[in-house]
């Protein structure tokens, strides 16, 4: 009896263990569709991989985030986001096309607002999960080369959003559509990472 009573005990406490864990996949699940419906991003694609279109691309990024001022304010949505830089895309082709042309690059640029592929990716003291997120992309030429990204709503790469404020801070005050659980994922995107890599193998599967 003692024996049926501890193995029944441990099939119970399985059970209730795996059970949290498939409630905690959901919730990471649900909570990447959160953010890729909230993040705005910053995409900017060089020309190649060289030396100097590497550097031009950098430049193109200095420039554009210099003029914060003029074309980007802390966006209060992500959808006013979205409407405030569809407005902007022909002021952001003239600096950057300005910025190629002073630095004696002849490349023409591309600016577009679009949903893109991103893999996981990590920037300073936060991380942003694989999914598909609205863009402002930016491409210098053939854009066959190395980019650079960082998101825009809430406004984690824009001077004007403060720079003494943390990441965390920044999300906090200008993010109102993110939940604690999205702000909690973006910072501390490590305690997922269990649960998400279960996420993209179900994904892989179902699309096979």
């Amino acid at each position: 009896m003692k024996k049926s009573y501890i193995s029944e005990t441990a099939l119970i406490a399985a059970a209730m263990a795996f059970s949290l864990f498939v409630t905690g996949v959901f919730s990471a699940v649900q909570t990447e569709k959160s953010l890729e419906n909230s993040l705005v991003r910053l995409h900017i694609l060089a020309d190649s991989d060289s030396e100097e279109d590497q550097r031009l691309k950098l430049m193109v990024r200095d420039a554009i985030l210099a003029s914060s001022d003029e074309l980007f304010v802390p966006y209060s949505t992500s959808e006013e986001a979205r409407i405030a830089l569809s407005g902007q895309l022909d002021r952001i082709k003239e600096i950057a096309d300005n910025t190629l042309a002073e630095n004696g690059s002849d490349d023409t640029v591309t600016c577009e607002l679009r949903e893109m592929s991103f893999d996981r990716r990590i920037y300073k003291d936060f991380a942003v999960p694989a999914g598909n997120y609205t863009a402002l992309r930016v491409t210098i030429g053939s854009g066959e080369g190395h980019n650079w990204w960082c998101v825009m709503y809430p406004p984690l790469c824009v001077p004007c959003a403060g720079a003494a404020l943390t990441d965390e801070e920044i999300m906090e005050k200008y993010g109102g559509e993110l939940s604690e659980e999205d702000i909690l994922m973006l910072t501390e995107e490590a305690d997922y990472e269990a649960r998400l890599y279960i996420v993209e193998l179900i994904e892989k599967l179902l699309d096979k």
